[in-house]
């Protein structure tokens, strides 16, 4: 699964961040008052797209978009960028921060490969158009935070300490996507 695709740097990695946010505030400016879903793959190491990751990445998209459907939520705008540093959706709707981001928790829980899937819930403060940009964490919410790929440990103090190398993480997430017939 990670055999192709061209490596990526850490200035790569840094750039996707900046046009990300930059990405975001524009879609929260010209959508005032609503919230923003923004979706990409928990894909560790240098190779970060490729068919395989496009793959993995649209099975997510897939699941989000059954879910928008399913309860009903209208779609305002909608973006898929393919960077070198992975797809990544932007999707706006009407909904409250709080109702999307339990929505897409539960989408991250359930599905075979949802610890796979980054959804980060973003919006601005209904007063504050210049404002910083805002996101929705699971804890807040009362969910525990994302567990470790390996170990069920949380995943931020498995990543701060490198617990577990990078072809570790890879060799999981292959397997995981060939258990679920993506490869």
């Amino acid at each position: 699964m990670f055999e192709t695709g061209q490596a990526v740097t850490l200035q790569d990695v840094l750039h996707a961040r900046e046009s990300r946010v930059q990405l975001q505030n524009k879609l929260l400016d010209q959508f005032e008052g609503n919230t923003l879903i923004n979706y990409k793959c928990n894909i560790p190491g240098p190779i970060k797209n490729n068919s395989s990751i496009r793959t993995l990445f649209q099975e997510g998209l897939d699941e989000i978009a059954q879910t928008i459907i399913a309860e009903n939520i209208q779609v305002i705008e909608q973006k898929v960028i393919n960077w070198k540093t992975g797809l990544e959706s932007f999707i706006v709707v009407p909904l409250s921060p709080k109702e999307v981001k339990k929505l897409m928790v539960a989408i991250e829980l359930e599905s075979p490969l949802g610890r796979l899937y980054d959804i980060d819930v973003i919006y601005r403060e209904q007063d504050s158009k210049l404002g910083q940009l805002q996101s929705v964490s699971r804890t807040e919410l009362g969910f525990p935070e994302r567990s470790c790929l390996i170990c069920e440990q949380p995943a931020k103090a498995c990543g701060r300490n490198r617990t577990h190398s990078v072809e570790e993480m890879q060799a999981f997430i292959s397997r995981l996507a060939k258990d679920n017939h993506l490869i």
